[in-house]
């Protein structure tokens, strides 16, 4: 999902002013990792739409997040600006918590497909009111495709994957298919460089999608390597999922995935062995006129965000602000579909984003 971005000139300001975990008891048995998330998204700085609505608590939001049991995290970089503020949210987190029990934030590094034209290429002069974009040189490609590389070994220990990358068919009017191709050729790149997963995007562009993953794992397997990744906010059909599938990609499944009774015969079809959950917030929330409301059993008490603040935040969420906690009703969800229990479903996809992103442990 697109995100609004938050400079980097007051992310240290924004980030000093979130709290060291406490060491409350998680209320839930099961343990889950919520694998895409936004946490540099300006409405956990109370800002929604350009509006300050309330005062900024992300640590609250993180707080109740392990209070349910969410335990590991990981956020999504849209930019290479956000790529640094991101790596930075981490550090101040981890350097503010109890280290003995924390939430785990882990973060990637990457460029996602609707801002490439900001990041790989400039304006032309135009004599319509059309956006014309060209690619800048090959020297200032080579320096992007550098710059990602040094932050991905340099935060080697909290940056797990590259992405968010790849293609966005559905708002082209932000980024036109060409220098989307572009952008995601150059994260590829960085991918073979660092040797970590993709984090991909993909809406309204499943088959090109395929076709280019198709050409990079080859090349991987000429190696004796292949591809690595996962296909993150799944909205497309079941062919498409199958193809991905097929170069053995994960399917990333959010709130997103589940608005309709025609995706929720999609996602009964993936193999849970296939599946990790993840929420995609503060996007992507489940709304009573979803297919999936259905199966949710987890609800939480909710305030509008112009009466919310940080002392109702202890009990309550912003309404269809999503957060890390929902990945719970995620789960309910696809357990529903599929007629087998919820931990099931956890454990999986626990073990699905362990055999792709690693241990998700940090040094203690």
């Amino acid at each position: 999902m697109q995100r609004a971005a938050i400079s980097s000139a007051t992310i240290a300001k924004k980030t000093t002013a979130i709290m060291s975990l406490s060491t409350s008891t998680t209320t839930s048995q099961l343990q889950y990792i919520d694998a895409g998330a936004n946490l540099l998204d300006s409405m956990y700085q109370g800002t929604y739409h350009s509006k300050s609505r309330h005062e900024p608590d992300l640590d609250i939001v993180l707080q109740r997040a392990y209070n349910k049991g969410v335990h590991t995290v990981i956020s999504l970089a849209g930019t290479v600006n956000e790529s640094i503020e991101l790596m930075e949210l981490i550090e101040n987190l981890d350097s503010n918590s109890k280290k003995e029990n924390r939430i785990k934030v882990f973060g990637t590094v990457g460029v996602h497909p609707t801002r490439c034209a900001e990041v790989f290429a400039e304006k032309e002069a135009s004599a319509n009111e059309i956006t014309s974009w060209k690619p800048k040189s090959a020297q200032i490609q080579n320096e992007i495709i550098q710059q990602l590389i040094d932050l991905a070994t340099k935060g080697k220990e909290n940056i797990i994957a590259i992405g968010e990358c790849g293609l966005d068919y559905a708002r082209l009017q932000f980024c036109p298919k060409d220098i989307q191709k572009l952008g995601l050729y150059a994260q590829l790149e960085v991918a073979y460089k660092t040797n970590l997963p993709l984090y991909l995007h993909n809406r309204e562009s499943g088959d090109d999608l395929y076709e280019i993953l198709s050409e990079y794992n080859e090349k991987l397997g000429s190696e004796g390597s292949h591809i690595r990744g996962i296909v993150h906010s799944f909205d497309e059909g079941i062919e498409i999922c199958m193809k991905l599938m097929s170069l053995g990609l994960y399917i990333g499944i959010n709130g997103c995935s589940l608005k309709t009774a025609e995706n929720l015969e999609v996602v009964k079809d993936i193999p849970l062995d296939r599946l990790i959950l993840e929420t995609d917030c503060p996007w992507c929330d489940i709304r009573p006129t979803h297919a999936s409301m259905q199966y949710v059993t987890t609800t939480f008490p909710t305030k509008k965000e112009k009466q919310y603040t940080r002392e109702l935040g202890k009990e309550f969420c912003v309404k269809n602000r999503t957060e890390p906690c929902h990945v719970a009703q995620i789960a309910e969800v696809i357990a529903g579909i599929k007629g087998v229990d919820v931990e099931e479903v956890v454990n999986v996809s626990q073990e699905n984003a362990y055999d792709l992103f690693g241990s998700l442990e940090k040094e203690q």
